[in-house]
């Protein structure tokens, strides 16, 4: 077999905060869109953070949120159910 008849098969997929898949991502991307999410103070109590610590300056109330976590195979990947609740 020559090169020239060589042949590449090329997949891609991906799932990122704000991006459901790579269409999206990549318009994502192309737009400049910030897909971080930020949490008030009432948000940061429902998730169980420590008031003295979101009082804290250095403290950023911020992180990328992946929808569907629900579906997230934590036992394939060998995670365990806390770890993969958080």
């Amino acid at each position: 077999m020559s090169d020239q008849d060589a042949i590449a098969i090329v997949g891609l997929s991906c799932r990122f905060p704000g991006a459901r898949d790579t269409t999206r991502y990549w318009a994502n991307l192309r737009a400049g869109t910030d897909s971080i999410s930020r949490f008030g103070t009432d948000e940061l109590r429902a998730a169980g953070v420590a008031p003295d610590l979101a009082r804290r300056p250095d403290y950023v109330p911020a992180r990328g949120v992946l929808g569907a976590g629900d579906r997230f195979d934590w036992v394939f990947f060998g995670y365990s159910r806390a770890e993969a609740a958080r």
